[in-house]
């Protein structure tokens, strides 16, 4: 009979000692946007995959990635808020897992009152390929 009790409370034990981990692992991943909202644009240009984000935590923070460029090339980014230029990257392709990319990164803006409207150019230096998206935060 001893051995029956304690083999319950083994099993209480285990058990609450998994629920409490499952817990706790859910808590440490959290959501997949922690920081704030996000906004996305993806597509193709000139044969090559874009995804471009801009995030909002107290600031707001422009990325972009292009996939499977030409060797070599250069690409431009040029990022306007509200209509105003705040940031201008150049980067040239860089070999990356076997396929060549550009990364642009951090091109920051302060959070102005009411909507927030974002327009992102992409473009080829000295080749084809351009794409301009918009992206929208509203209040």
């Amino acid at each position: 009979m001893e051995t029956s009790v304690m083999t319950k409370r083994t099993i209480t034990l285990t058990a609450t000692g998994a629920l409490v981990a499952g817990a706790l692992t859910a808590l440490a991943a959290g959501p997949a946007q922690a920081d704030g909202p996000e906004r996305h644009a993806r597509g193709q240009v000139a044969g090559a995959a874009y995804d471009i984000s801009v995030e909002k935590d107290r600031r707001f923070e422009v990325d972009a990635d292009i996939d499977g460029v030409p060797a070599g090339s250069t690409w431009r980014m040029v990022v306007r808020h509200e209509g105003k230029r705040v940031g201008v990257r150049t980067a040239r392709a860089v070999r990356d897992d076997g396929r060549w990319e550009v990364d642009f990164r951090e091109v920051r803006s302060k959070d102005t009152s009411g909507s927030d409207t974002f327009k992102v150019t992409l473009k080829r230096v000295g080749g084809p390929g351009k794409v301009t998206r918009t992206l929208h935060f509203a209040r």
